[in-house]
């Protein structure tokens, strides 16, 4: 044992390639070793998906409930979404009358200016 160390402290080179191959060999290992617990989980996970899908009555029972809830709350928020846009509707229609009214008495006015100054041709 002592002729191996007295060695590897001889020859540094030679120890840190023992190392590197040594950590290479314990990373695959691992490697190897998260895949299979990675299959291991899923495989578990798939079982466990079949048991609950397989129990009568109780799973699809659930799933109509969760979507009849899901197309009520959503039929409610598009009457809520309506009637939202209905009031801005109203309240824009009625804010739009003055407005392109004033325009409307802008531009009629600058027609008029710009028809009295007009230069004439022959300027």
């Amino acid at each position: 044992m002592n002729s191996i160390i007295d060695y590897f402290t001889a020859h540094q080179f030679t120890a840190g390639v023992c190392i590197f191959v040594a950590s290479l060999i314990i990373y695959f290992l691992f490697k190897k070793l998260i895949k299979l617990a990675l299959l291991f989980i899923l495989v578990i996970i798939m079982l466990t998906g079949y048991a609950y899908f397989k129990e009568s009555g109780r799973m699809p029972r659930s799933i109509h409930e969760a979507l009849q809830k899901a197309k009520e709350e959503t039929l409610m928020a598009v009457e809520k979404g309506r009637g939202v846009y209905d009031r801005v509707m109203s309240i824009l229609d009625k804010r739009r009358k003055p407005v392109t009214d004033y325009i409307d008495k802008i531009t009629e006015q600058d027609k008029e200016a710009y028809k009295k100054k007009k230069p004439s041709p022959s300027d």
